[in-house]
């Protein structure tokens, strides 16, 4: 395996995890106390109908294997940066059991390749923007400008590490790789 490195970057988990993990609760528990509720107003009139708690206990028991199954697949994804040869893979990792791949680029094609910080992204000229930062903070965060042969001028955000920037750098553009390892320009 000629030229192989890896990297695991986590999710850091914000605002929209946890909100979206509360409306799944409570898409489940509403239901619920509101089944339960009818039951119990029933029994106070003296009329017992078992149909409720019962619809409320399957409920429930639905709502508990969804979040075993749905909770997990949200909560836990990583991304896996790999540099093999001289292509650079992003593969999307959900609850360390699923790997899906996101985007293959050779890096020859790669023609920007710098942190977020140094220079401005302009949000129009891009056909595709490929987000894969986790909601890491703005400092750590690397841009690349690519063409796909199928899509056109394309975006990466990633946050590489210095032994994947090691990896890319032998197939990357001569000046890229002088700008970005020397600081010459």
């Amino acid at each position: 395996m000629e030229g192989f490195c890896e990297q695991v970057v986590k999710v850091k988990k914000g605002t929209k995890h946890v909100v979206l993990c509360l409306l799944l609760v409570l898409a489940f528990l509403l239901p619920v106390v509101f089944l339960m509720a009818l039951f119990y107003r029933g029994a106070a009139v003296g009329a017992f109908d078992y149909f409720y708690p019962l619809f409320a206990l399957v409920l429930s028991m639905f709502g508990v294997f969804t979040f075993w199954l749905v909770i997990p697949r949200i909560m836990k994804v990583e991304y896996d940066y790999s540099v093999y040869g001289s292509d650079f893979i992003v593969a999307k990792v959900t609850a360390k059991s699923t790997r899906k791949r996101k985007l293959k680029v050779e890096i020859k094609h790669i023609e920007k390749l710098c942190k977020l910080s140094d220079e401005d992204i302009p949000n129009n000229k891009y056909v595709k923007r490929y987000d894969f930062t986790g909601n890491h903070d703005i400092s750590e965060i690397y841009f690349a400008e690519f063409r796909l042969p199928q899509r056109g001028l394309c975006l990466l955000l990633f946050v590489p590490n210095e032994k994947i920037l090691e990896g890319m750098r032998p197939y990357l553009n001569r000046e890229i790789a002088l700008k970005l390892f020397y600081g010459r320009k």
